[in-house]
C-alpha cells in the first residue's frame, strides 16, 4: 500500500521513494490487468439493472411491420392501410430496340390509302416520317426513296430523307440530299442550317461555312444557325470572329 504524500516529505530521498512506489504499483496493476476505467467506476455505482417478467400465458408482442406503427403513436398494425409498394420503373428498350411509341400501329386508313395508291407520294412520305419518329428507320428510308423515285425534287421527301440519314449517323449521304432540297427552295433557314450540320460532320467546312452564312442571312437570330457558324469560324482557325458569333448566339437565345 503506497504511503500518501504529506507535507512533511521535503527531502529528495523521500521524494525518490514515493516515486518508486508509484512506479511499482503502477507495473503491478497493467501486468494483472486490474485498472478500471472512469466509465467501469460509474458503472459499478449504479443499482441492478430491472427485469422486467411477461406473466405466464401472455404472448410477445407481435414484431413491427411495414404497416405502420401501433399503439400511443399510431392505430393497431391491423387496422393500419397498408403502405402502397411503388411500381418499378420500366425498363429502357435494349439498343437497337423500338420503344413503346414506336410499338404503336400506323393508322389503318394510311396503310389502306397506300395499298391502293403505293405511289401516292404525299401519303409515302407522311408514313415515312411517323416511321422515323418510331425508329423504323430501314422502312422510312424506303417510302422516302420511293417517293422521290415518283418525284425526284419533292422537296418535302428530300428533306426527310436529309434528316433521316443525318439521324443515323451518315452525313456524306445526307449532305447531297439537303443540298438539293435547298437549292430547289432555297428560302428555307431550317434546310440551311442542317445542311450546314451534315457539311461539317462530313468535314466539308468551306462548304458548311457557306450554309450556316446563308441561313443566319435568312434568319439573323436563329441562335442554333449562329452557333453552329462559330464552330465552323472556330475549326477553321478564325478564334476572333467565332467569339462574336457565339456571342451573337447567346444574345439571340436569351432573347
Amino acid at each position: 500500500m503506497i504511503r500518501k504524500r504529506e507535507p512533511r516529505w521535503q527531502s529528495a530521498a523521500d521524494r525518490a521513494r514515493v516515486a518508486s512506489d508509484l512506479i511499482e504499483e503502477a507495473e503491478s496493476l497493467a501486468e494483472t490487468n486490474t485498472v478500471a476505467s472512469s466509465a467501469e467506476v460509474r458503472r459499478d455505482s449504479l443499482p441492478p439493472p430491472v427485469q422486467i417478467e411477461l406473466p405466464a400465458g401472455d404472448a410477445a408482442p407481435p414484431p413491427a411491420t411495414a404497416s405502420g406503427p401501433s399503439g400511443p403513436l399510431g392505430p393497431p398494425a391491423s387496422q393500419a392501410p397498408p403502405v402502397p409498394i411503388p411500381d418499378a420503373p420500366a425498363a429502357p428498350p435494349a439498343p437497337g430496340t423500338v420503344g413503346p411509341a414506336a410499338a404503336q400501329p400506323l393508322p389503318v386508313d394510311l396503310d389502306r390509302a397506300l395499298a391502293a395508291d403505293p405511289d401516292d407520294v404525299l401519303l409515302l412520305v407522311e408514313r415515312a416520317k411517323r416511321l422515323a419518329a418510331g425508329s423504323h428507320y430501314a422502312a422510312a428510308r424506303r417510302d422516302l426513296e420511293r417517293a422521290l423515285r415518283r418525284q425526284p425534287e419533292h422537296v418535302d421527301a428530300l428533306l426527310a430523307l436529309g434528316l433521316l440519314l443525318s439521324r443515323r449517323g451518315l452525313w456524306s449521304e445526307a449532305a447531297p440530299q439537303l443540298a438539293r432540297a435547298a437549292e430547289l427552295d432555297p428560302g428555307r433557314a431550317a434546310t440551311w442550317y442542317q445542311l450546314g450540320n451534315a457539311l461539317n460532320r462530313a468535314n466539308d467546312l468551306s462548304g458548311a461555312l457557306a450554309a450556316f452564312e446563308r441561313a443566319v442571312e435568312l434568319e439573323p437570330r436563329n441562335a442554333r444557325a449562329l452557333y453552329g457558324l462559330g464552330i465552323v469560324l472556330d475549326r477553321l482557325n478564325r478564334p476572333d470572329e467565332a467569339t462574336l458569333i457565339y456571342r451573337r448566339s447567346r444574345e439571340a437565345e436569351s432573347r
